[in-house]
């Protein structure tokens, strides 16, 4: 549906009540004209004698009017149609001008636009609350800013140094066998707490864009770059590419494309069959991800949703396809999942 301005939308307006009130108008005009006017000259006609069957008083009366109502009537029209047209352009210009501004506003620059008075008090009512929701949105992405940035130092450190102090534990020889295995179940809910704050970070700094370095990347040349560390992650599944287009590059983080990659080929390994395959391709600016899998097709509604695990397994925290949509998101990607005969999918449109 095209959109109309509020000034073609109230010429509308104003032309059809126009019409309205001009035909509603005509019988009480053609009432008045007969009833006061006209009767008045027959009247006068009758009593003098006039005896003229060229001259009809009546309907010359009656025509006269008429034509001087729609003569009215009609400039007026006209008037107040050019009024309409002209006069609200140099009254909208305060508003075009606020919007011209605050369309370029970024809430990460930490820049807010100044908003000049108009002298129109709704426009500097308008211009208040903009500049009021701008200061607040700009001091709220910094304290989210920093708590991300302090949360990502003050966080890893800690934990650090109780792996650290647990694998000393774990290679003290007076250690009993019990003593080992708990230590060692410590030792992986850590791990697991690491990862689990480390990929929340990611989450934060994505939805706050805080990863503003673009840059053109050669999408296969990426993957063959990380393909041994892939490799590496499993070394009973066999990873296979087809990378038809060589030639595909995109404008991205560099380091979000690695974290996407990686994480679909974590989720693809994590959830494959012994022995299993994962194949790689790259073709007419689409990359797939595919798997064998005993699971069952996901939850499409689903599955892109923060800390969601399928009912058959419990592997991982739930946040890898979560970020990879993320990301997604963030470089203006499409990112869809099938599944067909045992094979999980995820295909990425860049």
């Amino acid at each position: 549906m095209k959109e109309k301005t509020l000034t073609s939308r109230l010429m509308m307006r104003f032309v059809i009540c126009m019409v309205v009130l001009l035909v509603l108008a005509i019988p009480v005009l053609y009432y008045i004209t007969t009833q006061y006017y006209a009767e008045d000259l027959a009247d006068l006609i009758s009593e003098y004698g006039i005896q003229n069957p060229d001259i009809d008083l009546e309907e010359d009366t009656i025509e006269g009017l008429f034509i001087q109502f729609l003569s009215i009537i009609a400039i007026v029209f006209v008037a107040v149609l050019v009024v309409m047209r002209y006069v609200p352009r140099r009254l909208w210009l305060p508003f075009r001008e606020t919007l011209a501004k605050i369309e370029g506003f970024k809430v990460e620059s930490g820049v807010v636009p100044q908003l000049s008075k108009s002298g129109t008090k709704e426009f500097d009512e308008l211009n208040d609350t903009l500049m009021s929701i701008m200061t607040s949105s700009v001091k709220s992405y910094k304290v989210q800013k920093e708590f991300t940035e302090n949360a990502s130092h003050e966080l890893q450190t800690p934990i650090a140094i109780v792996e650290g102090k647990l694998d000393n534990m774990l290679q003290d020889e007076h250690l009993t066998e019990h003593q080992a295995s708990e230590i060692q179940q410590i030792y992986q809910e850590i791990r697991h707490m690491s990862r689990l704050s480390r990929n929340l970070l990611l989450l934060s700094k994505i939805e706050n864009n805080q990863y503003h370095a673009f840059k053109e990347v050669n999408v296969c040349d990426n993957i063959e770059s990380i393909l041994p560390n892939l490799e590496g992650l499993a070394p009973d599944i066999t990873i296979e590419t087809k990378l038809s287009d060589k030639g595909l590059t995109v404008n991205c983080n560099e380091t979000l494309l690695e974290s996407m990659l990686n994480n679909l080929v974590v989720n693809a390994v994590r959830h494959n069959i012994p022995n299993g395959k994962i194949t790689l391709s790259v073709e007419n600016r689409t990359l797939t991800v595919a798997n064998q899998s005993a699971e069952p097709a996901l939850d499409e509604s689903h599955i892109f949703s923060r800390f969601y695990r399928s009912k058959t397994t419990q592997k991982g925290n739930g946040l890898g396809l979560a970020i990879v949509k993320s990301i997604c998101d963030y470089h203006h990607w499409s990112i869809k999942y099938q599944y067909a005969a045992g094979t999980h999918c995820f295909v990425v449109r860049f």
